[in-house]
């Protein structure tokens, strides 16, 4: 029980990073705790199967959980690393030559009947 117990506290922290939009790295930290703890169980179901009761297929359906968690970890890890080494090549912008934006027209007033920036022209 304590080392399930482990394992769902454990998978309640990774759902609330996910609800919160944790960043990669914290991701894949939580996820490799998590991971862990499933590989513990485990061990201790494959270890006391017999002398607790527990049957055969709970071993399996457990490892194949952890096959998507290791999976998942991979994937996570792997997007923690990139966003780590920042963009490869030039941004599309210093690619078409116009890293900065172009400076704005000043404001004038009046305007078309469109023109909803300065306020409804009807009114004035």
């Amino acid at each position: 029980m304590p080392l399930r117990a482990d394992a769902e506290a454990k998978a309640k922290l990774i759902q609330a990073a996910g609800k919160r939009k944790a960043p990669p790295a914290e991701a894949c930290r939580l996820i490799g705790n998590f991971a862990q703890a499933e590989v513990k169980m485990i061990k201790f179901v494959e270890a006391n199967a017999t002398k607790c009761g527990i049957p055969a297929n709970v071993a399996d359906q457990m490892k194949k959980g952890h096959v998507n968690t290791s999976q998942l970890q991979t994937r996570v890890c792997n997007a923690a690393a990139q966003q780590q080494q920042g963009p490869a090549g030039p941004s599309l912008s210093e690619a078409l030559g116009s890293a900065s934006l172009p400076e704005a027209k000043p404001n004038r007033k009046g305007g078309s009947t469109f023109d909803t920036l300065n306020g409804n022209v009807l009114t004035r």
